[in-house]
């Protein structure tokens, strides 16, 4: 059986969410288990893969890196997202506004 290969992130630059989606993307060629630990004023993220087959397209050393490199796809996605809340937000207030969906001149449904 491979080796299992042990990452840390740290939780003040890394979500713990980030950390599990990038895992989630990677179900199909590893087990993970993901914990929290916490190290005096520091908290990283732990992260134990354990490939599912013997023989795998990827090496672990691939593994890792494309891990890494996931959390970080899903790290700046949340950052993004939480950057663009507000215009996004006023974007759906406005169309829906235009829609009627919201105005208090739509008729009750009938039953």
């Amino acid at each position: 059986m491979s080796q299992p290969l042990i990452l840390n992130f740290d939780a003040e630059i890394f979500s713990l969410l980030a950390v599990q989606k990038a895992c989630y993307r990677f179900s199909d060629v590893a087990a993970f288990e993901v914990t929290l630990e916490r190290n005096g004023k520091t908290t990283s993220i732990s992260v134990t893969a354990t490939p599912l087959a013997e023989k795998t397209d990827e090496s672990v050393d691939d593994l890792e890196h494309r891990l890494r490199n996931e959390v970080l796809d899903h790290q700046l996605r949340e950052q993004i997202r939480a950057q663009t809340e507000g215009v996004r937000n006023l974007i759906l207030a406005h169309a829906f506004s235009k829609s009627g969906l919201i105005s208090g001149d739509v008729p009750p449904s009938s039953v």
